[in-house]
């Protein structure tokens, strides 16, 4: 009967590791989805080993002065859009997303010759990372697209930001099931029992980089599957790479994973827990032991409990600047000790909401179209991401209402808008860079939008044309 049971294990394990393999097969047929940014290249390029298309930044920067060679870089992609501007204290990239879409970002960030620079990366205008000029940055985040756009934000603190490479991808919709209203930043990605270069796309479709372990321990021993003989549950969608599950560690007593680089300050942690059980004669209540995080048991775990031989095990946790994670045997006689395959790490980042949706679209409309008549205009240019956060762009004024952000005042170039709604007559001043302009046919744009928008009681978009058309016609016979 044993065998039998053997057999048909092997036989169901057989039939899941083909569905999981032909899954994977769609999803590396192409890469739908995929945006990939050199900024400051001179032209699109494939990557040969992953077969990645990259694109040049040209579409959102097209100025090359900005651009700096990094030296000395140990990548080999070395160059950086460097941002500097009295003007704008934020840059953003705006990406196209579907809305509601889960996706994964990553910047890239070579320092070069920078020293003394501080900058904050945003999604949106929630704010995920800290990138200091003393080191090569990533920041990578998951979210779930809120619009048909996403922006990726560099928010200056102090010197020049900078950005080498930036991608977007399609991302597994499981990691935010439990994280509905957040942001879930990257700390570390680890394919433990890999003594060799990092995973990623094509052998994982969502292009994560599974890192080898840093320092690994010298008294825990190193086991390694073909890929015939790798079992996967088709009940978890969070899946790593077979190259990723085929490595491992384990040790007779105890496995220690330390991470004392963790951001200062409590924040709160995902951590997910990857397990394969390579010895093909382990059986269920033979290898059974303790997860703790900072010296607390979280769970015990038994990896074949359920009749898979992989588990997925995910944990949320508070720490600061540490992390302890221990696997321990436990003591009632069990055989074998712990296995690892692999984990990450995810900070949570509660989601910041932003500016209210239609104010952004209107004064975003009236940018672009201002923008085709004067392209070299340096205010313009410098309105980025979402005009009241983190900071106001330059000219506008902003306050809060019922928690979100609103767009109240041209900075004295036109008449703020009151509690009333009321429109204000429009106070032309005198500022640099030649856009009284510019600001005159903001302003009056903003006057006939209210106008409607009072005469009405409530938004509507189809006053939103006239406005426009009149304020650019205006404009246009003022250049003329």
């Amino acid at each position: 009967m044993e065998g039998l049971h053997n057999w048909n294990s092997r036989l169901v394990s057989c039939c899941i590791l083909c569905l999981f393999l032909a899954i994977q097969a769609t999803y590396a047929q192409g890469q739908e989805g995929f945006l990939s940014i050199q900024c400051c290249a001179d032209s699109n390029v494939t990557e040969p080993y992953t077969n990645i298309s990259w694109t040049t930044d040209a579409n959102w920067y097209p100025d090359h002065r900005n651009c700096q060679d990094i030296t000395p870089s140990d990548t080999e992609y070395d160059k950086a859009r460097v941002f500097g501007s009295h003007l704008g204290s934020k840059w953003c990239y705006n990406l196209t997303t579907s809305k509601d879409q889960d996706y994964l970002i990553r910047g890239t960030f070579l320092s070069g010759s920078l020293p003394g620079t501080l900058f904050n990366v945003l999604i949106g205008v929630t704010p995920v990372g800290l990138v200091n000029s003393s080191d090569d940055t990533e920041v990578e985040g998951v979210f779930k697209a809120t619009n048909d756009y996403t922006d990726f934000c560099l928010s200056k603190e102090n010197g020049d930001p900078y950005i080498s490479k930036l991608e977007l991808r399609p991302s597994n919709p499981d990691y935010l099931k439990r994280e509905t209203s957040s942001i879930l930043k990257l700390i570390d990605r680890v394919d433990v029992g890999n003594t060799g270069s990092e995973i990623r796309y094509p052998h994982d479709p969502y292009d994560r980089i599974w890192k080898p372990e840093p320092n690994p321990d010298q008294n825990d021993n190193l086991t390694t599957l073909s890929d015939t003989n790798i079992t996967v549950s088709n009940g978890s969608m969070i899946l790593p790479p077979i190259q990723v599950l085929q490595t491992a560690r384990t040790h007779p007593e105890r496995l220690e994973f330390l991470h004392n680089d963790l951001d200062t300050g409590y924040y709160e942690y995902d951590l997910y827990l990857y397990f394969l059980e390579h010895n093909d004669s382990v059986q269920a209540g033979q290898r059974v032991f303790d997860i703790y995080i900072n010296d607390e048991k979280r769970q015990e775990l038994d990896i074949l409990a359920d009749g898979s031989r992989y588990s997925v095990v995910v944990l949320n946790f508070t720490a600061h600047g540490l992390l302890n994670l221990t696997m321990i045997k436990t003591s009632h006689g069990y055989q074998f000790g712990p296995i690892c395959s692999a984990y990450e790490i995810l900070q949570v980042h509660p989601w910041v909401q932003g500016t209210v949706q239609a104010e952004v679209d209107v004064v975003v409309d009236v940018r672009d179209e201002l923008l085709k008549a004067n392209q070299n205009n340096k205010v313009l240019r410098s309105w980025s991401g979402d005009p009241c956060l983190p900071r106001p762009w330059h000219g506008l004024s902003c306050n809060s209402s019922s928690g979100f952000s609103v767009i109240t005042q041209l900075n004295g170039l036109c008449g703020s808008r009151g509690s009333s709604g009321s429109a204000q007559g429009i106070v032309i001043g005198t500022i640099a860079g030649g856009s009284v302009l510019v600001m005159v046919a903001v302003g009056i744009y903003f006057l006939f939008f209210y106008k409607k928008k009072m005469a009405k009681g409530k938004f509507s978009a189809k006053g939103l044309p006239m406005a426009k058309s009149e304020s650019l016609s205006l404009l246009d016979s003022k250049i003329s």
